[in-house]
C-alpha cells in the first residue's frame, strides 16, 4: 500500500469516527429533546409468582425503548422491540401484593403504575363476553382474572359452576389497588339471569360479594361500572383505562391484622351485651374489642375514663375484614351529648376517629351501622388507644419535575398529631450528586408549623427515586417518610433545558 493510500485510509477511518460521534451526539440530543413519555395504563396489571407475563403499555412514547424502574427486585422487566410491549419475569419467591412500575428516559418520566403479584393462577378475560351466552368460563378457583371495560356501556360476564351450599367469594380490585378510574358494580346471577347478590362499594369503591349457592348449577358474575370521579354519566361507562382484577375464591383471604397494642386487653362481646348506654362495657385503653351486630338497629356502647387534654384514636375494622357492617363511631359525654362522630374516611368505609378529651370524666363510645342493618356477617373489631404526640408529612405529587440550572420548590405539608410541638427538620434524600437542596425546619407556632418548602437546584440531568424525610429530636431522631396520594413512591426527573 502506498503512503497516499495509507493516508486516505487513515482519513476515511477518522471521518467514520467523527461521523459516529456526531450521530451519537445527535441521537442523545434527540432523546433529551424529546417530549416526556406518558403511561396511561399497563395491562394486565399483575401476574402470578413464578411466571412470565406479557404486558401492554398504553400512552405516548416519543422514544422507544425506555428504561424501566421497579421497586421489586424479584420482578425482572424487559422491553420488546415493538413500542409498548414489555415482559415481566416474576420470581417464584416474589412477595405477593402491590408493587410499582415507572418508565423513564433523559427527557422525563411517566406516572408510576401499580403491578399486583399473587400466588394464584391468573388469566385475562376473553372477549366477547358481554352477554350471558358469551360468559367467560371459570372452571376452577381460586383464580384472578384481569379485565377492562374498554368502551362505553360495556359489561363483562363470567360463569362458574357451584354445588348447593358451596361458598363463592368475589372481589373487584380496581380503584383502590390499581388506581383505575372505575367505580365498579359486581353482581352474581343465577342461570336464568336473576340477580342473587349485588354490591357497589365495599373496599372503598371496589365491590365484594360473599355468597352461598342455593342450589346446584351455573352462576354468572357480571361486572360493569361508572366513573370513579362522578360526572353527568347515567349509563354504564368505559374506556381503555378502566382496568380491573376479578378475584374468585371459595373463602375470604387472610384478613389485615389489628394494630399492635402494647399491654392491650381484648374484650369479646356477646350478642346481647353492651347494647345500651346503661349497659355499656367498661374498657381501659389500650383495648381491643370484638363484637357483632346480629339484629337490625342494634348498637354497641363502650365506656372509659379520660383526662383533660388526652388524645385518643378509635380505629374500627369491619369492611377491611370482609364484614358487611358500614360502621359509624361516636363519642358521647356523661349526659349522652355527642361530642364527635365519624363515618367514612375518604373512600374507605371503616371509621378511624381521632379525639381530644375536653375534660376529666367518663365518656361513651357508640358504634352502629349507618343503615341500621344487622345480620350474621356484621362483625367488627375496634382498637381504642391513647395517641401520643407525633407528626406526619406529605407532598402533593409523587413526580418532582426539574430543569437543569433552575430552582424548583417542593411543598411539604406537616400534620402535627396530638399537639406535637417539637422542631422538625425536613430534607430530600437519594443519589443527589450534582444537586443542591438544603434542609429546612418546621417550628411550632411559626409560619412553618404546618408547611415548609424545600428548594431544589439541579445542576445535572437526573432520573431516579428520592425520598422526602423528616426527623425530630423530641422523637429520638427517627425518620418519617413523606406520603403521597395512595402512597406512590417519589421520583425526581431533572431534564436539560
Amino acid at each position: 500500500m502506498t503512503l497516499r493510500t495509507k493516508q486516505n485510509a487513515h482519513t476515511c477511518a477518522l471521518g467514520c469516527v467523527v461521523h459516529c460521534v456526531l450521530v451519537a451526539a445527535f441521537s442523545m440530543k434527540s432523546v433529551q429533546g424529546a417530549e416526556r413519555p406518558e403511561l396511561t395504563r399497563i395491562f394486565p396489571a399483575g401476574g402470578q409468582a413464578g411466571t412470565v407475563v406479557e404486558v401492554e403499555a398504553s400512552g405516548k412514547f416519543p422514544v422507544w425503548p425506555l428504561q424501566v424502574w421497579s421497586d421489586c427486585d424479584s420482578i425482572r422487566w424487559s422491553l420488546e422491540e415493538k413500542t409498548g410491549k414489555l415482559k415481566a419475569a416474576i420470581d417464584s419467591n416474589a412477595k405477593p401484593g402491590l408493587h410499582w412500575l415507572r418508565l423513564h428516559h433523559p427527557s422525563g418520566a411517566t406516572a408510576v403504575h401499580p403491578f399486583l403479584v399473587s400466588n394464584t393462577f391468573e388469566q385475562i378475560e376473553v372477549e366477547p363476553n358481554n352477554r350471558l351466552a358469551e360468559a367467560t368460563l371459570i372452571d376452577s378457583f381460586p383464580r384472578f382474572v384481569h379485565g377492562v371495560l374498554s368502551k362505553r356501556g360495556e359489561v363483562d360476564m363470567y360463569s362458574v359452576v357451584l354445588s348447593a351450599g358451596q361458598r363463592l367469594v368475589a372481589t373487584i380490585d380496581a380503584e383502590r389497588l390499581l388506581h383505575s378510574p372505575l367505580d365498579a358494580t359486581l353482581q352474581i346471577l343465577d342461570s336464568e339471569g336473576f340477580v342473587l347478590a349485588e354490591n357497589l362499594d365495599h373496599f372503598g369503591l371496589d365491590p365484594f360479594i360473599d355468597l352461598i349457592a342455593p342450589r346446584d348449577g351455573k352462576y354468572m358474575i357480571r361486572v360493569f361500572g361508572f366513573p370513579a370521579t362522578p360526572d353527568q354519566t347515567i349509563a354504564f361507562g368505559g374506556n381503555d383505562a378502566w382496568i380491573y382484577r376479578l378475584r374468585i375464591q371459595s373463602d375470604v383471604e387472610s384478613l389485615p391484622s389489628m394494630p399492635s397494642l402494647v399491654g392491650h386487653k381484648t374484650l369479646t362481646l356477646e350478642a346481647d351485651q353492651a347494647t345500651s348506654r346503661e349497659s355499656a362495657a367498661w374498657i381501659q385503653p389500650p383495648s381491643r374489642i370484638v363484637g357483632k351486630f346480629e339484629q337490625q338497629e342494634q348498637k354497641t356502647f363502650l365506656r372509659f375514663e379520660a383526662k383533660s387534654g388526652e388524645h385518643y384514636r378509635l380505629q374500627l375494622f369491619a369492611r377491611e375484614r370482609g364484614s358487611e357492617l358500614d360502621a359509624t363511631v361516636a363519642i358521647l359525654d356523661a349526659q349522652g351529648k355527642q361530642l364527635s362522630k365519624q363515618d367514612d374516611v375518604g373512600n374507605e368505609r371503616d371509621p378511624d376517629l381521632r379525639w381530644k378529651s375536653p375534660a376529666d370524666g367518663e365518656y361513651t363510645i357508640e358504634i352502629e351501622d349507618f343503615h341500621k342493618a344487622g345480620g350474621k356477617n356484621f362483625d367488627f373489631e375496634i382498637a381504642v388507644c391513647l395517641q401520643v404526640p407525633d407528626f406526619k408529612l406529605s407532598i402533593p405529587s409523587d413526580l418532582i419535575q426539574a430543569t437543569v440550572g433552575k430552582d424548583v420548590d417542593i411543598e411539604v405539608k406537616i400534620d402535627r398529631e396530638a399537639d406535637f410541638s417539637g422542631e422538625i427538620i425536613v430534607s430530600l434524600e437519594g443519589e443527589l450528586e450534582g444537586m443542591e437542596c438544603p434542609s429546612v425546619k418546621s417550628i411550632h407556632g411559626s409560619d412553618t408549623a404546618k408547611k415548609v418548602t424545600l428548594r431544589l437546584k439541579s445542576m445535572v440531568p437526573f432520573q431516579g427515586p428520592v425520598r422526602v424525610i423528616a426527623r425530630a429530636v423530641a422523637l429520638g431522631d427517627s425518620a418519617r417518610l413523606a406520603q403521597t396520594e395512595k402512597e406512590k413512591p417519589i421520583w425526581l426527573s431533572s431534564v436539560a433545558e
